[in-house]
Protein backbone atom coordinates (compact mmCIF):
# COMPACT_ATOMS: atom_id res chain seq x y z
CA UNK A 1 0.00 0.00 0.00
CA UNK A 2 1.16 3.60 -0.71
CA UNK A 3 2.17 5.81 1.63
CA UNK A 4 -0.69 8.17 3.17
CA UNK A 5 -1.65 11.24 0.94
CA UNK A 6 -1.64 14.50 2.73
CA UNK A 7 -5.13 15.57 2.08
CA UNK A 8 -5.83 12.23 4.29
CA UNK A 9 -3.76 13.92 7.12
CA UNK A 10 -5.48 17.04 7.10
CA UNK A 11 -9.16 15.48 7.07
CA UNK A 12 -8.02 12.99 10.52
CA UNK A 13 -6.81 16.84 11.48
CA UNK A 14 -9.35 18.44 10.99
CA UNK A 15 -12.20 15.65 12.75
CA UNK A 16 -9.64 16.25 15.96
CA UNK A 17 -9.36 20.10 16.21
CA UNK A 18 -13.34 20.24 15.24
CA UNK A 19 -14.33 17.43 17.09
CA UNK A 20 -16.72 15.58 14.47
CA UNK A 21 -16.62 11.63 14.54
CA UNK A 22 -12.94 11.06 12.11
CA UNK A 23 -14.80 7.83 10.70
CA UNK A 24 -17.42 9.72 9.06
CA UNK A 25 -15.29 13.10 8.10
CA UNK A 26 -12.30 11.36 6.08
CA UNK A 27 -13.91 8.05 5.46
CA UNK A 28 -11.94 5.94 8.05
CA UNK A 29 -13.08 2.29 9.68
CA UNK A 30 -14.36 2.56 13.27
CA UNK A 31 -13.21 -0.77 14.99
CA UNK A 32 -14.61 -2.28 18.17
CA UNK A 33 -13.28 -4.64 20.60
CA UNK A 34 -14.94 -6.28 22.99
CA UNK A 35 -12.84 -8.91 25.11
CA UNK A 36 -10.31 -10.91 23.60
CA UNK A 37 -13.27 -12.36 21.69
CA UNK A 38 -15.23 -9.96 19.21
CA UNK A 39 -14.25 -6.92 16.58
CA UNK A 40 -16.83 -5.14 15.35
CA UNK A 41 -15.74 -2.94 12.22
CA UNK A 42 -17.86 -0.03 10.70
CA UNK A 43 -17.58 1.36 7.55
CA UNK A 44 -15.46 -1.67 5.98
CA UNK A 45 -14.74 -1.98 1.82
CA UNK A 46 -14.32 -5.56 1.65
CA UNK A 47 -12.20 -8.94 3.02
CA UNK A 48 -8.84 -9.35 1.66
CA UNK A 49 -8.27 -12.76 3.32
CA UNK A 50 -9.71 -15.25 5.38
CA UNK A 51 -8.62 -17.75 7.40
CA UNK A 52 -9.03 -18.88 10.87
CA UNK A 53 -5.65 -17.92 12.07
CA UNK A 54 -6.13 -13.88 9.72
CA UNK A 55 -8.92 -11.79 8.80
CA UNK A 56 -7.36 -9.02 6.48
CA UNK A 57 -9.84 -6.47 5.76
CA UNK A 58 -9.88 -3.21 3.43
CA UNK A 59 -10.56 -0.36 5.69
CA UNK A 60 -10.26 2.08 2.65
CA UNK A 61 -7.66 4.49 3.82
CA UNK A 62 -6.24 1.46 5.74
CA UNK A 63 -5.62 -2.63 5.39
CA UNK A 64 -6.80 -3.89 9.27
CA UNK A 65 -5.75 -7.39 9.72
CA UNK A 66 -7.29 -9.52 12.98
CA UNK A 67 -5.11 -12.33 13.69
CA UNK A 68 -5.91 -14.82 16.34
CA UNK A 69 -7.42 -18.48 16.55
CA UNK A 70 -10.58 -19.81 15.22
CA UNK A 71 -11.24 -16.46 13.78
CA UNK A 72 -15.01 -16.44 12.40
CA UNK A 73 -17.22 -13.57 10.37
CA UNK A 74 -19.71 -14.22 12.27
CA UNK A 75 -21.55 -11.59 10.31
CA UNK A 76 -21.23 -9.13 7.47
CA UNK A 77 -23.19 -6.04 5.21
CA UNK A 78 -22.11 -4.00 3.05
CA UNK A 79 -20.20 -1.42 5.70
CA UNK A 80 -20.40 -3.65 9.16
CA UNK A 81 -18.38 -6.79 9.87
CA UNK A 82 -18.13 -8.75 13.15
CA UNK A 83 -15.46 -10.82 13.42
CA UNK A 84 -15.15 -13.75 16.46
CA UNK A 85 -12.77 -16.10 17.78
CA UNK A 86 -9.76 -15.40 20.21
CA UNK A 87 -8.52 -12.34 19.16
CA UNK A 88 -4.58 -12.33 19.45
CA UNK A 89 -3.66 -9.52 17.55
CA UNK A 90 -4.80 -6.13 15.45
CA UNK A 91 -2.77 -4.31 12.84
CA UNK A 92 -2.78 -1.82 10.81
CA UNK A 93 -1.02 -1.04 7.76
CA UNK A 94 -1.06 2.87 6.36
Amino acid sequence: MSKRKKGDFFLEKAADIFDLPGEIVAGMSRITVTGGSRVFIENHKGILEYGRERIEINGGRVIITVGGEGLDIRSMSDSELLVTGRILSLNFDY
